[in-house]
């Protein structure tokens, strides 16, 4: 009887896990919209990846030095549980991963209900703090994998990622606001962007409709990976020197 229960747990166990990893596959592939909203993850995975071909790439800001500096492990304090180490998750990186698992997690349930029930736009639960929770849920949880990751390869492809997803929660509000017209302008006025609370109030030259935000967007993406490779040059150290 007990081998029974016990095959019986075994294979409903194998049965949920092929449905999660699953499901999610089917959704992406019947679904052109799921595709495009994990585009930006999947950029995220191939830049942190293949870091090899960083060898053969030149360093515009350090003469003489090929970008293969970008996989190396930024110093880290074993005694600062803040942050994380070679050998452990940190205080920081664990909740972002956490809170961002569960805010996704949260809004794309919400989102799917909402599908069922025909589409209207959301304006509750999760989506009355936030315009795009998914997003910010997604941001979240690979902050907290790149932190985790102590490499500033990763660190720009999340930067790269965070603007992937500004730019597709913009291109999603000029779509939303030919559907909904006012009732999402009004919506728009009462709720944040992507960060909880936190509402600005944009010229009209930025709004989602004019292009002026995306090129915005594009040179801010810019700086701020010239920013990480001029200053992470001298934070960071090849774990081979730490083997030898």
């Amino acid at each position: 009887m007990k081998a029974k229960i016990k095959w019986f747990f075994i294979r409903f166990s194998a049965g949920v896990l092929a449905l999660l990893n699953t499901v999610p596959s089917l959704l992406v592939i019947l679904n052109p919209l799921f595709f495009i909203m994990f585009l930006p993850v999947g950029v995220y995975a191939i830049l942190s990846w293949p870091w090899i071909i960083l060898k053969d790439i030149p360093d515009p800001l350090h003469p003489g030095e090929s970008l293969y500096w970008l996989t190396y492990a930024i110093k880290f304090d074993e005694e600062n549980i803040i942050f994380p180490s070679l050998f452990r998750w940190g205080i920081v990186d664990l909740l972002l991963s956490i809170a961002g698992l569960i805010v996704f997690l949260v809004s794309f349930t919400l989102w799917l209900m909402n599908i069922r029930r025909g589409g209207d736009l959301i304006t509750s639960g999760i989506y009355g703090f936030v315009r795009h929770p998914q997003y910010l849920g997604i941001t979240l949880l690979t902050l907290g994998i790149t932190i985790r990751s102590l490499r500033p390869i990763s660190l720009i492809a999340w930067i790269i990622l965070l603007f992937g997803y500004l730019v597709l929660a913009s291109l999603e509000e000029r779509s939303l606001l030919e559907t909904y017209g006012q009732k999402y302008e009004e919506y728009s006025k009462r709720t944040a962007f992507i960060i909880p609370f936190l509402k600005i109030s944009t010229p009209q030259w930025l709004s989602a409709r004019k292009p002026y935000r995306y090129i915005l967007f594009i040179m801010a993406c810019f700086l701020l990976i010239m920013t990480v490779m001029a200053l992470m040059r001298n934070m960071v150290f090849s774990l081979r020197s730490i083997t030898h």
